[in-house]
């Protein structure tokens, strides 16, 4: 099911040229990998694409360097350089440069339906069709709708 998936999802995102897929793209083989497909779309920060998809699809996906820092730079090609900058950022409190991508995982409970949604929201992001209210925690380096706020005492008391 997992590889079904897999192979669903990379001939929908392979259809789309703005999204850089990262590893094998054959759907084909989809078999011999993870249910896992991490991916860019070109001019758009994977941090603000994570956030588009979590807040106007509810689509949850992953964001980042996935705990594979050295990996991820070397798959994105970021110089030795661009990695001391990054370093200097990091340490100024400013991880608003951090590389990275998205990375969306499928398991036993997902569908094709599910998959669907995210390439329908993949191609509105693509298009610019998403709300410009984002605003960016530098120190996070992360996107929120600009005066989100959740109330959590409204969900928990102590």
């Amino acid at each position: 099911h997992e590889a079904e998936l897999t192979a669903y999802a990379l001939r929908k995102l392979n259809e789309i040229p703005e999204v850089q897929v990262y590893g094998d793209t054959n759907p084909d083989t989809a078999e011999r990998r993870l249910g896992v497909i991490s991916f860019n779309i070109n001019g758009v920060s994977h941090a603000l694409v994570s956030a588009v998809l979590s807040y106007e699809g509810a689509i949850g996906v992953r964001s980042g360097c996935f705990c594979a820092h050295t990996y991820v730079k070397s798959l994105l090609h970021v110089s030795d350089d661009e990695s001391a900058l990054l370093e200097r950022q990091i340490l100024a409190r400013d991880r608003s440069q951090i590389p990275g991508a998205v990375r969306a995982s499928f398991g036993l409970y997902n569908t094709t339906a599910e998959i669907d949604e995210l390439v329908a929201m993949v191609k509105k992001i693509v298009a610019g069709d998403y709300s410009d209210q984002y605003v960016m925690d530098k120190e996070k380096g992360e996107f929120r709708p600009n005066n989100y706020h959740v109330d959590f005492e409204k969900y928990f008391k102590f």
